[in-house]
C-alpha cells in the first residue's frame, strides 16, 4: 500500500473536503487530483487540472454509522514509499514502479509512467518503490 513518507507540512500539502466517497478498491493507491467548483477534493482533473496527488489510506467519505473522514491530505511535493502506479493492473504492495522514471497523472486521475497529451508530471522514482513528489500543475510536455 502506498504511503506518505516525507512531506513538510508547511508548503508541501494541504488539506481538502472531498467531492465524494472513494471506493474500497482504491485504499492503498494513489491518484492526480484536482479541485472542483465547489473547492472540494476530486480524483482527476478538476476545472483547473492535476494539482496533487492523494494516497488513499483510510477510505475517504462516510464509512460507517459514526465515522465521517470528511478530509484529505494532498501533497504536492514529498515522497510516498511503497509506491506503485494506479492503473488497473497494478496490486498496491505487490507490484512497484520502476526507478528513475517520470510518472504522470491522466485526467482521470491514473498515474502512470506513460507521458500523453494533457497529462501532469507528478514525480519520479528514485527507487522502485519510492516516487518523489513534484507536482507541476501545467500539462506535461513530451519527452524530448
Amino acid at each position: 500500500m502506498a504511503r506518505y513518507d516525507k512531506s513538510n507540512p508547511i508548503n508541501s500539502t494541504f488539506r481538502g473536503s472531498v467531492a465524494v466517497d472513494y471506493p474500497d478498491a482504491d485504499l492503498g493507491k494513489i491518484f492526480g487530483v484536482g479541485i472542483d467548483a465547489n473547492g472540494k477534493v476530486v480524483k482527476g482533473a478538476g476545472p483547473d487540472g492535476i494539482i496533487g496527488v492523494l494516497v488513499v489510506t483510510e477510505k475517504p467519505g462516510v464509512v460507517g454509522p459514526l465515522r465521517d473522514v470528511a478530509r484529505v491530505d494532498v501533497m504536492t511535493s514529498g515522497e510516498v514509499t511503497d509506491f506503485g502506479p494506479s492503473d488497473g493492473s497494478h496490486v498496491p504492495g505487490v507490484d512497484f514502479g520502476v526507478a528513475g522514471k517520470a510518472y504522470y497523472s491522466d485526467a482521470a486521475g491514473v498515474i502512470t509512467a506513460t507521458w500523453a497529451t494533457g497529462s501532469t508530471y507528478v514525480g519520479t522514482t528514485v527507487e522502485p518503490d519510492r516516487l518523489i513528489v513534484r507536482v507541476n500543475p501545467l500539462p506535461a510536455a513530451a519527452a524530448l
